[in-house]
């Protein structure tokens, strides 16, 4: 299946594979005193960040931004206002410090 992507859909997934690696040894450097759960949002927070990077156009210049729209509106992601995603949404998540 591999051989069947496109080079974008083939950067795309390089890409993400890149977040699991950083976020992973990210994790690995945490400190051990720290209880588990503040570790699990943390590690959480970080991975949906950096997915939203990609979308916000950080992560990879080949890729540049991504266009997120509604199947059923028409509605653009991060359009109507304007928003940057990966900004956005440490308003939401518990461990995004």
């Amino acid at each position: 299946m591999m051989d069947a992507l496109n080079e974008f859909q083939r950067q795309f997934m390089e890409t993400l594979a890149d977040i699991q690696e950083n976020c992973v040894q990210l994790a690995l450097e945490q400190n051990e005193d720290e209880p588990l759960v503040n570790k699990y949002y943390e590690i959480t927070s970080e991975v949906i960040i950096r997915i939203l990077e990609i979308i916000d156009g950080y992560c990879n210049q080949n890729i540049g931004k991504l266009k997120v729209v509604c199947e059923k509106t028409g509605e653009n992601l991060k359009d109507s206002p304007y928003i940057e995603l990966h900004d956005i949404i440490c308003n939401y998540l518990k461990g995004a410090d």
